[in-house]
């Protein structure tokens, strides 16, 4: 008997643990609750007016016909409190992108109230079960993503569901909605986390100040790959695009102070191999030093109108439209023109964003389109001068392998070079200098002869490129290098004689057999 009293004490005592841990459990997180009510409510104000009730601190005030009127004032508070407890819904929209907004939401939730509400179940309905939020992976930087809710997030604290949807606007493309259905007692709480959510947005932006291309989820962009001391252009050019795009990024600050309009529409226009998205990347390099926000529109990928319109939203900006020229050839010839008038209405309202455009086929354009007033600015990209292609060599040939060069010499050797030629040529010329060194890179050096030799092999290229048809497909710098590898092996291996002096075209076995194929 006596073990058995002692079992049933233990029995007992282990109930009362349970219950007690339970309890504490309990009030812990009733605490927890309180606190973040607490602290939602410090946010929002101490002091609110609703309808005709005013709290400030611990004090009410109640409208004047119940003064003296102590029976009528207690009704009257009584059908407050009945009110306060029915659930209403709230909504705010904020001019930021989706993806955006909902980084924000959730970065908000866990730096203040740490997992509280993320990850809760949406209570089982007669049509649906018991379900967690919905997680989305999106891109926070580049080759960088995180999951974040989307839809219906619980927030027991305040009794309160979120719905994280998006909108559309009609100027301003689609939008982060924050909507919330919640006892109306928790207004006030509700608009401090609205609050919070613009201020994390307006100061930790995933996307305003950083380089991304125009997609709903957009990537960012690896400006870091394109070294600006390979970027050589002659020196008109280089002071044209400072002058229209890079100068006018770095020096923003001061501009404004001087009243000088930012508003800017640059066509960069010339030849395939020129250069003229290099200078994109020059742009956003600079946007991103200067904390503007840079967004690339890829051709036949970006909705065009949609790009300008984050621009607009995370200004300051640069937009860059890439080929604007195939827009022309889609079948809608005003399509340009429509999104000119759009950049001049975004210009107009003291929006700061400027404008990049590239194309190959200037001629292709409307000549309504070229006008100042709807282009700024129009520079032509072709040709390396002398000291451009001088600066080009030595940028790319290091110091210890550069031999004797009669850049006269050479540059008549390239002549009608654009500039991705002439670094196809020097890249080349290296390689097989070092291959004819044994693959030792000592002693290898890079003379005139070299460079002439290199640029030999590339002129059929060019001169294929230059008679295409304007509807085939431009010759890549990859198609280069392959057909001068190949013309390069077949004449070296299979001794092959060369055609009419015609580079690139050779006699195989009785057969002729371009090497551009």
């Amino acid at each position: 008997m006596a073990s058995n009293g002692n079992g049933a004490d233990k029995l007992t005592a282990f109930i009362q643990a349970q219950h007690a841990e339970a309890a504490t459990k309990l009030t812990a997180a009733q605490v927890q609750k309180a606190a973040i009510i607490e602290l939602l409510g410090a946010l929002g104000g101490m002091a609110v007016t609703d309808d005709s009730i005013e709290f400030t601190g611990t004090k009410i005030t109640l409208p004047e016909q119940y003064e003296g009127k102590i029976l009528d004032a207690v009704e009257f508070l009584k059908r407050y409190h009945a009110s306060q407890e029915k659930t209403y819904g709230f909504n705010k929209t904020f001019n930021y992108r989706p993806w955006d907004g909902a980084y924000a939401f959730n970065a908000v939730m866990r730096n203040m109230f740490g997992n509280v509400g993320i990850g809760k179940n949406i209570p089982a309905t007669f049509f649906s079960p018991e379900r967690p939020p919905q997680m989305q992976t999106i891109n926070i930087g580049l080759n960088k993503t995180e999951q974040v809710p989307w839809g219906e997030v619980e927030f027991p604290p305040l009794e309160a569901t979120f719905q994280l949807t998006r909108t559309i606007d009609r100027e301003k493309g689609l939008l982060f909605h924050l909507g919330v259905e919640a006892p109306k007692k928790y207004k006030r709480h509700i608009d401090a986390f609205y609050q919070m959510v613009e201020k994390y947005l307006k100061e930790n932006s995933i996307y305003k100040g950083k380089s991304i291309n125009g997609a709903e989820n957009p990537e960012f962009l690896d400006t870091s790959r394109v070294d600006p001391k390979k970027v050589v252009y002659s020196e008109k050019v280089m002071d044209l695009l400072d002058q229209n795009l890079f100068g006018r990024v770095r020096n923003a600050t001061e501009m404004r102070d001087m009243g000088i309009p930012l508003k800017r529409a640059v066509l960069l226009e010339g030849p395939y191999g020129t250069g003229k998205s290099l200078a994109g990347y020059l742009t956003a390099q600079e946007a991103e030093r200067s904390g503007w926000t840079y967004i690339l529109c890829r051709p036949g990928v970006d909705d065009l109108f949609d790009t300008l319109k984050t621009a607009q939203l995370y200004a300051p900006s640069v937009v860059w439209f890439e080929d604007i020229d195939v827009i022309a050839s889609d079948g809608d010839p005003e399509k340009i023109s429509k999104l000119l008038d759009l950049l001049d209405g975004v210009q107009g309202k003291g929006v700061e964003v400027i404008a990049g455009f590239t194309t190959n086929f200037v001629d292709k354009l409307q000549k309504g389109v070229l006008r100042p007033g709807r282009i700024d600015s129009i520079i032509h990209i072709g040709e390396l001068d002398s000291a451009g292609l001088r600066k080009l060599i030595n940028q790319l040939i290091k110091p210890e392998f550069l031999g004797t060069i009669d850049y006269e010499r050479v540059q008549a050797a390239f002549k009608g070079f654009l500039p991705a030629f002439v670094t196809e040529a020097i890249n080349g010329a290296l390689a097989v200098a070092l291959i004819r060194n044994g693959g030792r890179k000592n002693g290898v050096k890079i003379d005139t002869e070299d460079l002439q030799d290199s640029a030999l092999g590339l002129h059929r290229q060019l001169e294929l490129m230059n008679g295409a048809n304007e509807g085939s497909s431009a010759p890549t710098m990859q198609t280069v290098l392959e057909s001068t590898l190949a013309a390069t092996l077949n004449k070296t291996k299979q001794n092959i004689v060369d055609k009419d002096g015609d580079y690139g075209l050779f006699v195989v076995e009785d057969r002729e057999v371009d090497a551009n194929q």
